[in-house]
């Protein structure tokens, strides 16, 4: 990996990662910045050592967990860099690079379930269940308490969207235009969803438009809220949404709306391979939204997967993106599993063969990020993506709460930002 030769993406500070210096941009997250530097591999996996680094690079799969100035357990996706940022692989010995536990993963190849390990002897099995507790783990305990919190103050808004990406955009947009002063919060710190991976997809809106939406919001009395949380929903006499703010220290906002509109979209998911959890294996909106905004190239030569049938457009794209950023690119179906120690050196063909790469896109449908729905009260149909159940106007998920996007199915951004739109003007209506 590398960084695009462009007086925008040049580095302007360093960051530590184990003790060796790393060039960075100040602001840009530290995941960016250790990709850039050619470093893929970030953590090991608690129980196996097995390697591990960003997948999802949006804040929801946990791969990428590192101790970040002597707080464990950062996502290194969601962390902005700035001049002396100490960032350490945790529960490893000598690093993630060579870490000396990663034999465990080659010991115990076909599993290891440590309630039953040794379990001829008393003695033997209490020792045995001690030396496995201190080889697994998520990293120790801060360096320092944490500064306290400033206790949470109930706001008022007229309407709350939860997800900057197209559709709730599009709902925001639409309580915008109706006069509501609403609160859109997204935990990533740029607008746009999907739209920042920048597919070109036909139909997707212009690139205008993101920008267009949050001026009318200010313009309406509201706020943006970036870098922010929706971390809880409660009914104590109306919708009441808990917003953690991601800042030094976090501090929780309650807010209480009258209408609140899901556009949380999905979490992506890991390839069904074998060896599919290695390093260099991206989400492919991630990846492509890395590079248009940090300059960082994805790799020496990559491989395209589509994980579900009806992803062709959007995987075509991705290797039209990948392309055009002058990376090797190939489209590849029917993989078993992918090879490789530190990180992805090829893909293993069903029908035999492999295609070396040392990076691969993943595109496909994600799980709906349904945590807040279902608190507010919804249900999921038992299929294999976990589909909600709606009501008959197939937008409300529950009295006062409403969803779009792909939170409740596939769309494309054109189709989910009008379902924003129409979850937003009924949003107002009450």
């Amino acid at each position: 990996m590398a960084r695009l030769d462009d007086p925008r993406f040049a580095p302007d500070c360093e960051i530590t990662f184990d003790h060796r210096r790393v060039p960075a941009r100040a602001g840009e997250s530290v995941a960016a910045a250790l990709l850039a530097a050619g470093r893929a591999l970030v953590a090991r996996s608690p129980k196996y050592h097995r390697p591990r680094g960003p997948f999802c690079l949006a804040g929801s799969c946990g791969s990428c967990l590192a101790r970040i100035d002597g707080q464990p357990n950062r996502r290194t996706c969601r962390v902005p860099c700035r001049p002396g940022l100490s960032v350490e692989s945790q529960n490893t010995i000598l690093g993630a690079d060579h870490d000396l536990l990663a034999v465990v993963d080659r010991i115990y190849a076909r599993g290891l379930d440590h309630h039953t390990l040794m379990t001829g002897s008393r003695l033997a099995n209490r020792a045995a269940i001690a030396v496995s507790r201190q080889l697994a783990g998520l990293g120790k305990l801060p360096a320092a308490p944490p500064a306290p919190s400033p206790p949470a103050v109930e706001e008022r808004f007229d309407a709350v969207v939860v997800g900057a990406g197209p559709a709730g955009l599009g709902a925001a947009e639409a309580l915008a235009a109706a006069g509501r002063r609403v609160l859109l919060v997204d935990d990533a710190p740029v607008a746009g969803g999907r739209l920042r991976a920048r597919l070109g997809l036909p139909g997707d809106p212009p690139g205008a438009w993101v920008a267009e939406v949050l001026q009318a919001v200010h313009r309406a009395g509201g706020e943006v809220a970036l870098a922010s949380a929706a971390a809880g929903f409660w009914r104590d006499g109306g919708p009441l949404l808990g917003v953690l703010v991601d800042a030094a220290p976090p501090r929780l906002r309650a807010i209480r709306a009258g209408s609140i509109v899901l556009a949380t979209g999905t979490h992506p998911q890991p390839p069904d391979l074998d060896d599919g959890d290695l390093p260099g294996v991206f989400a492919a909106r991630g990846l492509l939204a890395l590079h248009a905004e940090h300059g960082v190239i994805p790799g020496a030569s990559a491989a395209v997967l589509a994980e579900n049938r009806g992803d062709e457009e959007e995987a075509e794209a991705v290797v039209v993106r990948l392309a055009a950023a002058g990376v090797p690119v190939r489209r590849v179906e029917g993989a078993r599993a992918a090879r490789g120690t530190r990180r992805v050196a090829a893909l293993l063909l069903d029908g035999g063969g492999e295609v070396a790469c040392d990076t691969v896109a993943v595109t496909g449908r994600g799980l709906p990020a349904a945590d807040l729905a279902r608190l507010a009260g919804a249900r999921l149909r038992p299929d294999a993506f976990a589909h909600f159940e709606l009501s008959a106007d197939g937008l409300t998920l529950a009295p006062g709460v409403l969803g779009a996007g792909e939170l409740l199915g596939p769309r494309s951004a054109r189709e989910a930002a009008d379902e924003g739109r129409r979850a937003g003007e009924a949003a107002a209506r009450g």
